[in-house]
Formats: structure tokens, sequence, C-alpha cells
């Protein structure tokens, strides 16, 4: 693409990190379109300003000359039009088709989602018009975090111990329950997003990018006394009671998942690992879905 000197921009900061929680917003990401933009407009694109430096002699016999030197200097820019966007997009997305047609209809409601900001140099253009408009992420990394405990997913989380694990709570074990799981993912919210300030520009995708920061925040918060007591005592209440306190893949079939006896236990070596299984058909069904 060849750099274009750019008018001035707002000097105002981008967010570093934005979580994203809103079902509609989500939905933006999961758009190929949208999410392509997105993404455009993450990597920029060159840009040329200019540096003018006049300096002037004065001769002895009055005349005065003025000698302007114009430096142009190439930078990253993140204030991108629907041309740059759509380059973009061919380059680090070739495989996702996105014509200006779908910027200029998806721009707007990314702009109305709070993703995408837009300004555009001319101070009297026509608001209808989108031609000269720059557009720039909000944010430098967006982060769908799905895990925020709300009221509803506590809830789905209660119930899944009640009747997926089949744990009996009394009244009050189950108040406790719910308070501890509320402290605890407010704690790993708070750590993903400080993980993520200190995140530069990578390229990887928005949900696999919520993952691994929420698996480096359990990572993070491995020394933290706090939240390792309250992972214990949602352990001790919950888990141990139906799985043991200890995982030993040894006790139950590695196919069908049934308890294993010793006496009848079958061990074979697959991959460098040893399986456990209840019977050879088990065993051999594993090897063929392997």
């Amino acid at each position: 693409m060849t750099a274009e000197l750019a008018p001035d921009f707002p000097d105002s900061k981008v967010r570093s990190y934005l979580p994203i929680t809103n079902p509609v917003l989500v939905e933006s990401f999961i758009d190929p379109i949208r999410r392509a933009i997105l993404v455009a407009l993450r990597y920029g694109t060159e840009s040329v300003k200019e540096y003018v430096t006049t300096e002037e002699i004065v001769r002895d016999d009055g005349t005065r000359i003025r000698t302007t030197t114009v430096e142009e200097k190439k930078t990253k820019r993140f204030w991108m039009t629907v041309p740059e966007i759509v380059s973009n997009v061919e380059q680090y997305l070739p495989e996702i088709e996105v014509s200006k047609y779908n910027c200029y209809y998806h721009l707007p409601k990314l702009v109305e989602q709070g993703l995408v900001e837009e300004f555009s140099p001319k101070e009297d253009s026509d608001s209808k018009s989108k031609r000269g408009v720059y557009y720039r992420r909000t944010a430098k990394v967006f982060v769908l975090v799905d895990s925020k405990m709300s009221g509803d997913v506590v809830d789905t989380y209660v119930k899944l111990f009640k009747e997926g694990l089949d744990i009996k709570l009394s009244d009050r074990s189950e108040g406790r329950l719910r308070n501890l799981l509320m402290k605890q993912v407010e704690m790993i919210d708070k750590t993903m997003e400080y993980l993520a300030m200190h995140l530069k520009e990578v390229d990887v995708e928005s949900t696999t990018l919520s993952d691994l920061l929420l698996g480096l925040s359990y990572i993070f918060l491995s020394d933290n006394q706090e939240f390792l007591e309250m992972q214990h005592e949602i352990k001790k209440t919950v888990l141990t009671p139906c799985c043991g306190p200890s995982t030993d893949m040894q006790r139950i079939c590695t196919y069908c998942g049934d308890p294993l006896e010793s006496e009848s236990m079958i061990l074979r070596s697959i991959d460098g690992a040893t399986e456990s299984f209840c019977s050879d058909e088990c065993a051999d069904d594993f090897v063929k879905s392997s």
C-alpha cells in the first residue's frame, strides 16, 4: 500500500483492554465480516507524517533567505479508512471476503456498539457520507468474558453440582458455595483484566484469547492464599464426595468410564502412555476412535 499523508488525528488514548460480556456484542465477534474488520483495524497501516522546519538567514545587505525543509517520517497508524481496512483483510485474512459495501454497512453498527470509533477530518462533511472517514478500535485487546458470574450462571453451576454430580447440599452449604463461586470468579475476572493490560499486539482470535487468559489467570493466582483456600473448600464440598480427593484415571475405564476392579483391569500401552480398560472390547474401540 502506498503511504499517504494523514490528517491530524485526535490524540486520545485507546483502552488497553475491554471485556466483552454483552451477548449482542459477542455476536459481532461471531459474525465473520465484523470480526475481520476488527482484526484489520488491529494491524493498522503505514502512515507518513510531515515535519516542516524553516530556517531564515539575513545577509549583510538585508536580504532574507528562507529555507524550508520537509521531513517525512513513516509511522504506524491505527485510524484507518474503509479502503485501508479492505486491504488489510485481503492481506491478513484472505479466506474472508470483505468489500467496501460490507464495511460501510457494518462499521456504523460497530461504532454504535462501542467497539469502533470514527473520525472525520472534514468539519463540513456530509454526515450521510462515510467517505474520507477514519475508524479505530476502542481497545487494543478485546476479550470475550462469558465467565462473569451472574446469578443465572451460579444457578447453573449449582444445578450441575446437584443433578450432574448428585451432590446433596443443605441450605447453609449451598449459600456458602454460592458466595465462594462469586468471590472466586470476581478474582479471576480482575486477574484476566490485569493480564490483558500487559498484552502486546498478538495474532490470537478473541475467543481463544479469552480461554488463554482464563488459564493464565489460574496460574497467576496459584500462589494466592485466599484463592487457594476457596478452591480447596469448593473441591471439598462438591468434587471430593463424588470424584475422590485426587485424579486417578487408573480407577476408571479410559473408554467407557466404568469403575475398574484391580483383578479385571486391562492395561494397554497406547502412544507412549499406559491406559486402563474394563475389557478388550473397550481397549480396541478406544484405539479405533483415536
